[in-house]
């Protein structure tokens, strides 16, 4: 009970951190396919504890990352960038000597160009609606809970895009009901559609989607990239990187 609050308290940390995919999460700790096969067939009891973790991860992290972000953004960026990469061996399942085919490496280059052109563009001022009203957070709810199950598109950044991430962080901050329960149901809306799809789509193109997602996580780097490496960047990045290799060390694939 305990480790599946942690899990859920991590997953939710990720909700919340800009350029990091719950989905990735999700990945690294190893119940990727069994999550969305569950969820696809509505068994939710094993995971309640986890959803809660996740609302409690969601809650701190709005305060305290963005306490870090503001003091050690360079840092905390380093760290997530190199999970990210070190992520994606884990995400594809390609094993050297396996017949290469044309289709999957396609799929790969459309994840990351979505990624890195589109979602993680710094000069995309695309807005769906003007910020703030009910519906704007219901439809931002629905699109952000993609990142529960898509590694590499971040739910802050599509908050972002969607030009309502401020208005999300000064919700939960000063508890603003109303907001928060169209926020709410329209995350349950869209992650409860998403896992039905996404789980027949791995039983027929299992290659094609796993390629994808490494695409989406590869091209997701494009939000943590600094102006310029230094010393001390080089040396977190390579930190997370060494913690996710430690962590899926026996977890190599999106099945397990």
């Amino acid at each position: 009970m305990i480790t599946r609050i942690l899990k859920g308290i991590f997953i939710g940390t990720a909700l919340v951190l800009p350029g990091l995919s719950a989905g990735t999460v999700i990945l690294i700790m190893g119940f990727y396919r069994s999550f969305i096969e569950d969820l696809s067939s509505l068994r939710l009891k094993p995971y309640l504890p986890i959803f809660a973790g996740a609302a409690v991860g969601v809650i701190i992290s709005v305060f305290a990352v963005s306490y870090l972000l503001e003091r050690f953004n360079s840092i905390i960026m380093a760290f997530i960038l190199g999970m990210l990469v070190a992520s994606i061996p884990a995400v594809v399942n390609y094993h050297r000597g396996s017949k290469v085919k044309l289709l999957p490496f396609l799929f790969a280059a459309a994840g990351f160009i979505v990624t890195w052109y589109i979602v993680c563009d710094p000069s995309n001022t695309f807005t769906v609606l003007p910020p703030g009203g009910n519906f704007h957070f219901f439809l931002g709810g629905a699109l952000s809970s993609a990142t529960m199950l898509l590694p590499g598109v971040s739910g802050s950044s599509v908050l972002i895009i969607m030009n309502l991430y401020d208005e999300v962080i000064y919700a939960i901050s000063n508890l603003q009901w109303i907001r928060l329960l169209f926020l709410a149901l329209g995350f349950i809306v869209g992650l409860f559609g998403l896992a039905r799809i996404l789980s027949a789509l791995y039983r027929r193109y299992q290659a094609e989607i796993s390629f994808l997602l490494g695409g989406l996580i590869l091209g997701s780097t494009r939000a943590l990239l600094p102006l310029s490496f230094n010393l001390t960047f080089i040396f977190f990045a390579l930190t997370g990187a060494v913690l996710v290799l430690y962590l899926t060390r026996r977890r190599i694939g999106i099945i397990s």
